[in-house]
């Protein structure tokens, strides 16, 4: 456990120095070197990275590029890039169909894109709702980790019942209830913070606020556990190692992709800051 609170206590130095500079190209760049390292992480964990070097290169170069696809409000470049990178996959089933098989390669490709894509919305998140983009960043953020860190040390402390045992043997219902307990109680803190503090005189959509804390808190068990179903079916414990006691990048975020997965199209439709 001190492995894992020392390498969570230095992640957490670079997402607040991240942070910091969260209005310029460097957030773009960290989420850029995140989705990279996801992907490397998706294509050793599917093996597809040595059976098509090519595929994994010209995958990592869109998960690069991706974060840089928004011009401005209405230009978004990044459909014309997946079809461009689509299109460029079944040219390659063209070329390999007798090497490659083709639900190796659709999964590896589609969840990186999807992964990528989900991720990406930060930088949209950004973009589109200055000057409280920062508010809805951090929310979405700690809805995600508290929900994990939470569950993680309640279950540690007090967990007896399994939740998902063939699938994630680890994670208990003691757990998910003090996860959720957790987000609640910071986000109560977080919020007041903010609205009092930092934010006044503003009108709040507590309806949206709630239910972007309940969904948050959903998708962000549904991300683990789908995270967890992946590396069961390659019989893989982590997908990376870059972060001691947590794996690799896709097992510190698989959290928090759904969470900005669903996030972003409700609080464009329907904003918690009126």
């Amino acid at each position: 456990m001190k492995v894992r609170v020392l390498s969570a206590g230095v992640g957490i130095v670079f997402a607040i120095l991240i942070l910091f500079f969260y209005e310029s190209i460097v957030l773009n760049l960290a989420v850029s070197l995140i989705c990279s390292i996801i992907v490397y992480e998706i294509f050793s964990a599917t093996k597809m990275r040595v059976k098509s070097f090519i595929v994994f290169i010209v995958s990592e170069i869109f998960a690069i590029i991706f974060p840089f696809l928004k011009i401005n409000q209405s230009l978004d470049l990044r459909l014309n890039v997946i079809i461009i990178y689509f299109i460029f996959l079944i040219l390659v089933l063209l070329k390999k169909y007798n090497v490659i098989k083709i639900n190796e390669l659709v999964f590896s490709a589609s969840f990186s894109v999807f992964v990528t894509f989900c991720i990406t919305n930060i930088i949209y998140i950004r973009d589109d709702f200055e000057p409280y983009s920062l508010y809805y960043i951090l929310l979405l953020c700690l809805i995600s980790w508290i929900c994990d860190a939470g569950a993680y040390f309640i279950g540690v402390k007090f967990g007896k019942n399994k939740l998902t045992p063939e699938i994630s043997p680890n994670k208990t219902v003691e757990g998910v209830i003090g996860g959720i307990i957790s987000v609640f109680l910071v986000m109560l803190i977080f919020n007041l913070t903010f609205f009092n503090l930092i934010y006044k005189n503003i009108q709040i959509n507590f309806i949206t606020l709630i239910l972007i804390i309940c969904l948050g808190i959903v998708f962000s068990i549904l991300g683990d556990l789908v995270a967890s179903v992946i590396k069961r079916q390659y019989n893989i414990k982590d997908f990376g190692n870059i972060m001691p006691g947590h794996g690799g990048f896709l097992d510190r975020f698989d959290s928090l992709i759904l969470v900005f997965a669903i996030s972003y199209p409700i609080i464009s439709t329907y904003p918690i800051i009126i």
